[in-house]
């Protein structure tokens, strides 16, 4: 693949990573409102937040850092570690009943883009470890 059509698909990336998390951080955002009204006027007993882990394979560390950004930038969920060996997130979802949405949500929206903007390159060559 040519340089320029590469860097076609970055751009295109980008463009669709940021519609993405502008989607994602909207629906989030009167997702939790509403799960706030909830709780206020009784209609929702208690809040059951849940920890969780994110398992990237194959993303650089700039990677991990952008899909944190992007996680903890919607309402709802925050992250609370990387471990960069082991390709994990440490995410707290405010809404048990929601967290396997927010995951599935996650994979879907970013991880397509992440990979296509920060996958680890393979190491070629026989001086690649030089």
């Amino acid at each position: 693949m040519g340089r320029p059509v590469v860097i076609v698909k970055k751009i295109c990336a980008v463009l669709q990573l940021s519609l993405q998390f502008l989607y994602l951080m909207l629906k989030s955002g009167f997702t939790t409102l509403l799960l706030i009204i909830k709780l206020q006027f009784g209609l929702k007993k208690s809040l059951q937040d849940s920890y969780t882990s994110l398992t990237i394979p194959n993303v650089n560390e700039n990677g991990l850092v952008v899909l944190a950004c992007l996680i903890s930038l919607t309402p709802g969920t925050s992250l609370l570690a990387i471990d960069s060996e082991d390709n994990r997130l440490l995410l707290h979802i405010l809404d048990t009943e929601k967290s396997d949405e927010a995951i599935r949500e996650i994979r879907q929206k970013f991880e397509p883009y992440i990979m296509t903007l920060f996958a680890k390159q393979a190491v070629r060559g026989k001086n690649a470890g030089v």
